[in-house]
């Protein structure tokens, strides 16, 4: 497992240490709780949906969890789960299969930090990236512009409420 230690800033008001972590299937129940208040009705994955995506070949999930304050010295900080990414890779292409931040947490730099860390990973190793997106998120379609990704496609009534997505590609600085 995977671990490393940064500080977020959150929109220049406070900043606050946070952890990025590989987790695997044992973190499934985590990821569902997650997901679905990250996307409370708009089809959230189930434990077991994550489950069987993370025992998938070339799958990786990261969180990413807040450090509480401590009580006292002596106690360890505890950490709070705020943000988690899914992916895929397979050879020089990667897809993010979910993205998803808790909703007191949002816009505070998590989602970009999670992205962050992808496209430098994509940027290490070549790596071209795709995702879906709903057409009405502009939040988040904002957010995947600015990162670097660009629309190729649209798939009609992707979603089961019959909303198109766009699919989106980044490919990688190979200078």
């Amino acid at each position: 497992m995977r671990q490393k230690d940064t500080v977020l800033n959150y929109a220049g008001k406070e900043e606050a240490i946070f952890t990025l972590t590989q987790v695997s299937v044992e973190a499934a129940p985590l990821l569902s709780s997650l997901h679905h208040a990250a996307f409370a009705g708009h089809e959230p994955w189930t434990q077991t949906a994550f489950e069987q995506v993370l025992t998938m070949p070339g799958v990786e999930a990261w969180l990413v969890c807040i450090k509480a304050y401590q009580i006292a010295e002596e106690e360890p900080a505890e950490a709070l789960p705020v943000g988690f990414i899914v992916c895929r890779f397979v050879l020089d292409e990667g897809e993010i299969l979910s993205l998803g931040v808790h909703p007191h947490w949002r816009r505070r730099g998590v989602a970009r930090h999670l992205l962050g860390h992808l496209v430098q990973r994509a940027h290490d190793e070549g790596i071209t990236l795709f995702l879906e997106v709903r057409r009405g998120n502009h939040k988040a379609r904002l957010l995947y512009e600015q990162t670097g990704f660009q629309q190729v496609a649209i798939r009609s009534c992707y979603y089961d409420d019959g909303e198109d997505a766009r699919l989106l590609r980044f490919l990688p600085d190979t200078k």
